[in-house]
């Protein structure tokens, strides 16, 4: 059962134990992915995963899993503005579920609608050449999309 945490509704999570969570901002070209810690309460940006096939992917998410031994993942789910599903939504929620499943994890879903934006934003005024911009966005989003779940718990 993944838990789908709204930033409106703080619902509580049950207690987990102490140590590193891994963040997935969730996309079909790259996956951008963040680390944080459930004590410190702190999220940073670790790097954007842009791999051309799915195995890929999931080689370089075990890497990065085997390194950082997360006690829960945090997944984005992208809505649209006025809440609905788009094509990216179930694919995200089926991103998480292939995570939970490979790693017997508590594997939790934000809601990730503005994080993008917030990403830009965050590099607007930075001297970065787009590509390596396309790249920083995706962490950037994942950092804030997994700091948005520190913050409720």
């Amino acid at each position: 059962q993944i838990n789908m945490l709204n930033i409106e509704n703080h619902q509580v999570i049950s207690k987990q134990r102490e140590g590193n969570i891994i963040g997935f901002d969730f996309g079909q070209r790259r996956i951008g992915v963040a680390i944080g810690n459930n004590v410190s309460k702190t999220a940073q940006a670790l790097i954007t995963i842009e791999s051309a096939t799915n195995n890929q992917k999931f080689e370089a998410i075990q890497k990065i899993m085997e390194e950082w031994m997360p006690v829960s993942i945090v997944v984005g789910v992208p809505f649209n503005v006025d809440g609905s599903e788009h094509k990216v939504t179930n694919l995200s929620k089926k991103f998480a579920k292939q995570l939970e499943e490979k790693y017997s994890l508590p594997t939790h879903l934000i809601d990730e609608r503005y994080t993008s934006i917030e990403a830009s934003h965050e590099l607007k005024d930075k001297k970065i050449d787009v590509k390596k911009k396309k790249l920083l966005i995706d962490q950037i989003a994942a950092k804030i999309i997994l700091q948005s779940y520190l913050d409720q718990i």
